[in-house]
């Protein structure tokens, strides 16, 4: 074979293989950031544990760059520090957290989530750090599986709480129907004691007359409240008749103290005779000298009487 055309082949194939390896690079997106403008961040987390240094990294689900270096921090804390790069186009929230996606094949990737509630603030991605915590799915499953324990830990306690509670109403009203203590009422004795009464008052309801009796005692005592109300109306009209005399005498007894008060108060002046008696000196002693002449008068007249009365009337012929 002509070595010219020998090495010509061979140039061919290795131009050929190298546009099939660069193909194939562009194809899995190896090739896609060359000559592309990145922004930066570092996640300094206290673990950087199923992460690689090509993870890919996402935002909600959508790929926007990939971890470019891990390593620990030169301060001696431990921790690990993440550095990602991200496309220049994208906006990501200062509050963003981040999740692990390991695959079945043992491919990861890390991914950003935004909160429901961000604050809007934007991370300027010029390699400033964050400190985060990667959290898996294993990681929300058992945070949410602890919560449910939670919960149901509390609905146990409920539950047994429920149970006390029941089993002591059942007690206590057991104890109600059929009590075991003597000389203690139940509900057994009770009901036995009213079928007694019940039975009593069945025999007495069914006595000869005994309804007939009935029914003459409430006719009796109703003709009774009947007459009562009428008396009562009668008293009541009786009484406004008495209460209007007394207001009509206790006017006439009011004109009778007004008139009487008038009188005193003519006295008081010397008006009339009485008035001149109370005031007039002279009148009284003459009025009082005229009363004992007519008193020596009558009594002269009573012994004149009483002489006729014993000797008799004397006749002259």
């Amino acid at each position: 074979m002509n070595p010219r055309l020998r090495d010509i082949l061979i140039g061919l194939t290795s131009i050929t293989g190298l546009i099939l390896l660069a193909w194939m690079l562009m194809s899995f997106g190896e090739l896609s950031g060359i000559g592309q403008t990145y922004q930066r961040i570092v996640i300094r987390t206290p673990s950087a544990k199923g992460v690689s240094p090509v993870s890919p990294v996402s935002l909600n689900g959508v790929r926007i760059g990939d971890v470019t270096s891990i390593g620990l921090d030169q301060n001696g804390t431990g921790e690990a520090l993440i550095h990602i790069r991200y496309d220049e186009d994208v906006r990501i929230p200062t509050d963003f957290r981040v999740y692990l996606n390991s695959g079945l094949i043992g491919t990861s990737s890390l991914d950003l989530q935004m909160p429901i509630d961000s604050d809007g603030a934007i991370v300027p991605g010029q390699g400033e750090e964050y400190a985060r915590t990667i959290r898996t799915l294993f990681d929300d499953l058992s945070e949410q599986f602890a919560d449910r324990l939670d919960r149901l830990d509390e609905t146990t306690d409920h539950i047994n709480k429920l149970a006390i509670t029941y089993t002591d109403v059942g007690e206590r009203l057991a104890g109600i129907i059929d009590s075991d203590e003597p000389g203690v009422d139940d509900l057994r004795s009770t009901l036995a004691r009213l079928d007694s009464v019940l039975t009593d008052a069945e025999a007495w309801m069914a006595e000869d007359g005994l309804l007939a009796d009935i029914k003459q005692t409430v006719t009796t005592w109703d003709e009774t409240a009947t007459e009562i109300q009428t008396q009562s109306t009668a008293v009541s009209r009786r009484t406004q008749e008495s209460l209007a005399q007394l207001d009509n005498a206790v006017i006439s007894l009011n004109d009778a103290i007004t008139e009487a008060k008038d009188i005193t108060a003519r006295i008081n002046r010397g008006e009339g005779t009485l008035g001149q008696l109370s005031t007039n000196a002279d009148l009284y002693r003459s009025l009082d000298a005229t009363i004992m002449q007519l008193q020596e008068l009558i009594k002269e007249g009573r012994l004149l009487i009483e002489k006729f009365k014993d000797e008799g009337v004397p006749i002259n012929l």
